[in-house]
């Protein structure tokens, strides 16, 4: 913690680019058959405390560094992790577009985002990240477990 510093971030920004670039698309041009539409919690701490949580995150992701991290992207098996989930949640949302929308696939897009922050968290030893990213896939599973019970439609 003594070594974080306040300045950009090129790994955070193309974290946070990367993970939520179909978020982007989905507002934009949300599918016909849109599962989503109207996903929010019923219990108001949960809603605003997950928008807080993913501002939270990006803010921390853009202006927070370690001093010490001399690579704009670390390197070692957290990074792979980070870009392999972010992957995994591009293909969620293709298969989600493509109309393929079961819970299980909702859920792996409600976790991958997290695990992949909290992950680029690690791996660039920016750990309030990784500790918002924990944060945050509780609020965000507790959104998902409302609006998508595990015994509907698996």
């Amino acid at each position: 913690m003594k070594n974080l510093r306040i300045r950009f971030s090129p790994f955070g920004f193309l974290t946070v680019l990367l993970g939520s670039l179909p978020n982007i698309v989905w507002a934009l041009f949300p599918p016909s058959l849109d599962r989503l539409k109207g996903n929010a919690s019923s219990v108001p701490f949960i809603e605003y405390g997950e928008h807080v949580l993913g501002v939270a995150i990006v803010i921390l992701f853009l202006f927070l560094v370690n001093g010490t991290q001399r690579q704009i992207i670390p390197h070692g098996r957290l990074t792979v992790v980070t870009f392999a989930s972010i992957a995994l949640y591009w293909f969620c949302w293709i298969l989600y577009f493509c109309g393929i929308q079961p819970n299980p696939l909702i859920y792996a897009m409600v976790v991958l985002p997290p695990v992949a922050f909290f992950c680029a968290g690690v791996a660039e030893k920016v750990y309030p990240v990784s500790a918002a990213s924990v944060l945050f896939l509780v609020f965000h599973l507790t959104t998902a477990l409302e609006n998508f019970p595990i015994r509907d439609r698996i």
